[in-house]
């Protein structure tokens, strides 16, 4: 059964926006591979292992996401370079098509974050971790939500364990792996769930969850194929509920494991630039 889509244009503002509705298709059940817990954290724990370093040019396109109404109204689509160190070196460069001005830079080390919005002569930095989003979804955007996207970890044992469940409907089957942790007081809670199909054993989703259960990432994968070695990814749409936005990542050319500087991963602020701090508390 064909998906159904469907697509309505609309101006605001002057911009074009496209809001769209899309159905899952139905799939058989026939074909379906098996495999153990132990299986598929095998998979996990090679794929971590084999990916150290990534340059990529790639296409994005973020999306607002209305709560409201539960809609996505894209607004731009633009050509981007991601750079990526192991274990938390993340870059990554977005550009306007055709004049290829700078639309975004930003870079995290794994514990802060800094972002450029040239657009709005905006810089801003702060931890990885915020409480209150910003209203300003594209202030939102941190280089850590794609990193934990692309670097799909195993459990941290013995922080962390998993359990499997073998779930299937109308749309499909899928071995789900459900990360468990606990946390200072000893307590167990959801990390994330990775999504494996059953045609394929390919990883097709992976939501990963806050303290309190609820979803801060959810990132689904497609396009998988071997690139320099290494099974990776042709497509990642990573959706962030709670900063409202989502972002789509088409990768058009990988370098995998070639070595990356450190001095690639520097970002300062340029002269004349307004320079906002944010606290754990404080804006996206």
């Amino acid at each position: 059964m064909t998906a159904g889509l469907l697509v309505v244009l609309a101006f605001s503002n002057g911009c074009l926006v496209r809001r769209r509705k899309i159905e899952r298709p139905v799939r058989t059940h026939a074909g379906l591979l098996t495999a153990s817990l132990e299986d598929l954290l095998t998979r996990l724990r090679n794929r971590y292992t084999s990916l150290q370093t990534l340059n990529a040019t790639v296409d994005l396109e973020p999306s607002l996401i209305s709560a409201s109404k539960g809609e996505i109204a894209d607004y731009k689509d633009v050509r981007g370079f991601i750079l990526i160190r192991k274990p938390s070196w993340i870059r990554v460069i977005a550009q306007y098509p055709i004049v290829r001005g700078t639309a975004f830079d930003m870079v995290s080390d794994g514990r802060t974050f800094r972002l450029h919005l040239p657009a709005k002569n905006l810089f801003l930095t702060g931890p990885n971790q915020v409480d209150k989003p910003s209203s300003k979804k594209l202030e939102n955007l941190r280089p850590q939500h794609l990193l934990e996207a692309l670097l799909i970890q195993p459990p941290d044992s013995p922080s962390e364990q998993a359990i499997l469940e073998n779930w299937s409907d109308d749309g499909g089957a899928s071995y789900l792996v459900h990360v468990i942790r606990r946390d200072a007081a000893g307590k167990l809670e959801l990390a994330r769930k990775v999504w494996f199909d059953r045609l394929t054993l390919e990883i097709t989703r992976q939501q990963i969850f806050n303290a309190a259960g609820d979803p801060v990432t959810d990132a689904r994968y497609a396009g998988w194929e071997r690139r320099d070695g290494v099974l990776f990814p042709g497509h990642i749409v990573i959706t962030r509920p709670k900063d409202g936005y989502e972002l789509s990542v088409r990768f058009q050319k990988t370098q995998l494991n070639q070595p990356v500087a450190e001095d690639r991963f520097q970002l300062t602020e340029p002269e004349g630039v307004e320079v906002r701090k944010l606290g754990g508390g404080d804006g996206g």
